[in-house]
């Protein structure tokens, strides 16, 4: 009897994603179980058991990646924004070998970075509000999954970005700028690779517990409730507020020079950021 309990076990384990050493220890320690108590039917059901071991495994997995992931991306912004700092003014932007790739390199550059960023802190934010859940709501986990990817996807293609624009942009830029530069993408762009392999193996546990997943609103709410103007439950306020800040920051940091074309530009892409990705990423529903 206890056989066919543990081949039904090892059967449910893997329908939920549950596989490799992790299923082989579960079995480990149900057969040791089994042996204990002679009952199987005290045990529980194979399939109660394997989804309760997966909503666990999902949810600290789901957290545990958010950190490492944000962590991981570390040594990409570090270095972005060393090579920032050190290609000022930097070359005339219609310099590139090929236009529309150095164009299309350089807008990478510029914005990729913020979604990571922003998508980054929001993984933060939703890890911090699932700390005490041993089990969390299924769909809170996918949220939490799908700003992880879009952290770690986003800082890819700032390191890709970064490659191609220092190919394209070589001949105005110091040769050790470029060196720099191709150092800088494939030593960081490692833990980002090691970060998403992590990111896949726990996407694969297949949560079933119900609930909501949340908001921007519910990852901050405790932030958002001293602000006096009634920002839950209106993100497009919640938006426009963020935009018109970072606005005032890049004007000022610009100067009277460069300040109102960055101010806008700022403004414009954060704005279209959140009508893109805003759902996506639970900044709205």
């Amino acid at each position: 009897m206890n056989e066919g309990y543990l081949r039904e076990l090892d059967a449910e384990l893997s329908v939920v994603g549950i596989r490799g050493s992790r299923r082989r220890r579960i079995l480990v320690e149900t057969a040791d179980h089994l042996r204990e108590s002679g009952d199987p039917a005290r045990f529980g059901e194979p399939r109660l058991i394997a989804a309760r071991f997966a909503d666990e495994l999902a949810t600290n997995g789901a957290r545990r990646t958010a950190l490492f992931s944000f962590l991981a991306l570390a040594p990409a912004g570090i270095g972005y924004a060393l090579l920032v700092g050190l290609n000022r003014p930097g070359p005339d932007i219609t310099s590139a070998r090929t236009l529309s790739v150095g164009l299309a390199a350089a807008l990478v550059v510029a914005l990729a970075p913020q979604i990571s960023l922003a998508a980054g802190l929001l993984a933060i934010a939703l890890a911090w509000r699932l700390r005490a859940a041993q089990v969390a709501p299924a769909a809170a986990i996918s949220l939490l999954h799908r700003r992880v990817a879009v952290a770690l996807g986003a800082g890819a293609a700032t390191l890709a970005g970064v490659a191609v624009y220092a190919v394209e942009y070589s001949r105005g830029l110091p040769d050790w700028w470029t060196t720099l530069a191709f150092a800088v993408t494939a030593t960081a762009i490692v833990p980002v690779a090691v970060a998403a392999a992590a990111l896949g193996r726990t996407a694969r546990l297949r949560a079933a517990t119900s609930g909501p997943g949340g908001d921007v609103f519910d990852d901050l709410g405790p932030l958002l409730d001293r602000v006096p103007l009634r920002l839950r439950g209106r993100p497009w306020r919640f938006c426009l507020l963020f935009a018109a800040a970072v606005a005032v920051v890049a004007f000022v940091g610009g100067g009277l020079d460069e300040g109102p074309r960055n101010a806008v530009a700022e403004f414009a892409a954060i704005c279209f950021g959140f009508a893109i990705l805003g759902r996506f990423l639970g900044l709205r529903r």
